[in-house]
Formats: C-alpha cells, sequence, structure tokens
C-alpha cells in the first residue's frame, strides 16, 4: 500500500515538473518587462501617375452650321495717280474710306466650302474727293459725308469654294456697273475664309478666282490666287495667314475714246477664326495693286497714267 502510495505522488509529481516545463516559461514571459517593439520602417511612397492633359485637336474639324452673327468691316483705300495730267481742281493723291456692318450664316461642306445669306446692315463711304467738292461748293463736309451713308439695308447671298467667291443682292442688280453697293459687297466678301476639314498646323492650301467687276464704265476681269497657311492650332483658335495675288485687266470706251487697264498686285492677311464655332473674330490686311491705264484717242498719242493703290483691310465680330 505505501508504494502504490509513493508511486502515485511520484507520478504527480512528474507531472506537476513536466507542466512546469511547460507553462513555466510561457509564465515567465508574461510576467517579464516588456520587450519594445521596433518601429516600422515607413511604406515607400507611391508616385501616382500624372492626370493626362486634356486631348488638343491636331487636325481642323470645323461645325457644319456657322450661325448668323455681326462684323463690321472698314477698309482705307489710298491711290496716287502719277503721267498724264488729270482734271483741274483733281488731286493725285486721294483717300477713301469704307465701312459695312454684315450679318451673315453660312452652312459648310468637308472641303470648306461656304454658302451662306445675310444683308449689309449700313453701308458708309468717305472720301478726299467728295470733300472737296462739298468745300468747294461751301456745303457742309458732314451733309456729304452723310448722303454717302446707306442705311437700307442690303440683302445678299454669299459663296466660296476653291475656285469661285461671290456675293450678289438679293434680287441681283441689273446691272453692277459703279455701283455703291458693289462697293459694299467687297467688304462682305472677305468675310469669306474657306478652311478644309483634315488640315494640320503649317498645311497649306490655295484657291484660284475670277472675277467680273466694273469700274468707270469699264469691265474687268480680276485674276485671284489665295494661299492659306494654318498657323496655329489650338483648343480655342485657328490663326491662318493668307498670301493673295492679284492680276487685272480690261478694255472699255468707244471707237473715239477706248481704255486698257492692266495691273497687278499682292497682300497678306491675318484671320483669327473660333475653333469651337468656325466664325471669323478678326481680321487684318494690307494689299498693293498697281495699274496702267492706257487712254487713246485717235488720231492723237495715246495717254499713259500709273495707278498706286494701297488697302487696308480690318474686320472684326461683335460681341
Amino acid at each position: 500500500m505505501a508504494r502504490g502510495i509513493d508511486r502515485m505522488t511520484c507520478s504527480r509529481s512528474l507531472v506537476l515538473i513536466a507542466a512546469g516545463r511547460v507553462v513555466g516559461p510561457c509564465l515567465l514571459l508574461a510576467c517579464a518587462p516588456a520587450t519594445p517593439t521596433p518601429a516600422a520602417a515607413p511604406a515607400p511612397e507611391i508616385a501616382l501617375p500624372a492626370a493626362p492633359a486634356p486631348a488638343v485637336a491636331t487636325r481642323v474639324l470645323l461645325p457644319r452650321v456657322q450661325p448668323r452673327s455681326i462684323w463690321t468691316v472698314s477698309a482705307v483705300t489710298q491711290l496716287k495717280v502719277t503721267g498724264a495730267a488729270l482734271p483741274t481742281g483733281v488731286s493725285n493723291a486721294q483717300r477713301v474710306d469704307t465701312r459695312a456692318v454684315v450679318s451673315m450664316f453660312f452652312d459648310r461642306s468637308a472641303t470648306g466650302a461656304l454658302r451662306g445669306s445675310g444683308q449689309i446692315d449700313s453701308f458708309t463711304v468717305r472720301s478726299s474727293i467728295t470733300e472737296r467738292i462739298a468745300e468747294s461748293a461751301k456745303q457742309s463736309t458732314a451733309a456729304a459725308i452723310a448722303a454717302q451713308a446707306r442705311p437700307t439695308p442690303l440683302l445678299i447671298d454669299a459663296l466660296i469654294d476653291s475656285t469661285s467667291l461671290r456675293v450678289v443682292t438679293r434680287p441681283p442688280l441689273v446691272n453692277e456697273c459703279d455701283r455703291p453697293e458693289v462697293s459694299a459687297m467687297q467688304l462682305a466678301r472677305e468675310l469669306l475664309v474657306r478652311i478644309p476639314d483634315g488640315v494640320a498646323e503649317n498645311d497649306q492650301w490655295r484657291d484660284s478666282t475670277v472675277t467680273l467687276v466694273c469700274r468707270n464704265g469699264m469691265p474687268l476681269t480680276v485674276y485671284t490666287t489665295t494661299r492659306s497657311t494654318l498657323e496655329k492650332l489650338s483648343q480655342e483658335t485657328l490663326v491662318v495667314k493668307r498670301e493673295i495675288n492679284t492680276k487685272v485687266e480690261g478694255k472699255g470706251g468707244t471707237a473715239f475714246r477706248a481704255f486698257e487697264l492692266v495691273g497687278s498686285g499682292s497682300g497678306s492677311q491675318r484671320l483669327e477664326i473660333a475653333a469651337s464655332s468656325g466664325l471669323l473674330e478678326r481680321l487684318q490686311g494690307t494689299s498693293t495693286l498697281t495699274m496702267q491705264v492706257v487712254e487713246r484717242i485717235p488720231p492723237g498719242t495715246p495717254r499713259l497714267q500709273q495707278v498706286l493703290q494701297r488697302v487696308e483691310l480690318r474686320a472684326e465680330r461683335q460681341r
């Protein structure tokens, strides 16, 4: 019996010792002072990809419809005549100021051709000749200038493509020779700008037109070649530069007094166009045209005159 008790006691002691071996270290660790945990290393910063820049159009794609807008167009024309003597009282240097307010809308094709309608709301001409005549007649210059104003709206239709450039009245004039309406339509022509779809910055395109006009009773044929360059293309604006070369020729008069005219010239224009609407915002340009006029009165010697014409042109869309 004593031996059994001793064995049981011995076995319980072994169990406690074994338990002490397993639990003891855990208890010691639990009671031991806490070891400071090393600070975690900061996570490396990951650079996020930059937000993509807004896409910028690289080729022109303008709307097919351009809404009705109003422009103010003005031109200062200076003429200098040399050669044969002029009539008494007429200076060899003359200046003509013209100004028009034009409203139009356009339909546009993929080739850049424009077909539009509108009206010329007002047109004013002021010339140095008119002012001298008014002064010699002891009239007020203001009255002479007012007489040149055309306040009645003039209805017009317009067209431009690579071979045509035309502005006509509605209904058409029976005779366009030396009519003041023709000078007003000339200003409206400057608002027609052809820009084909798909052109990119620095691309060029060319237009060649033939126009029939009449000056001082003489029918004239005007050949115009325009080389356009897209200088700038952004989300807001298109900047177009136009280089223009012109040739003029015509004959008129009678068998007793005949005239012949030939001439050539060049010019340049800078145009700003809204990319969202395709509307012309501003235009600035200059041009020079030199003409030779020969007057033949049989049996006398032909008389020769040279006319130098310089034009400064401005146009701006009204806001």
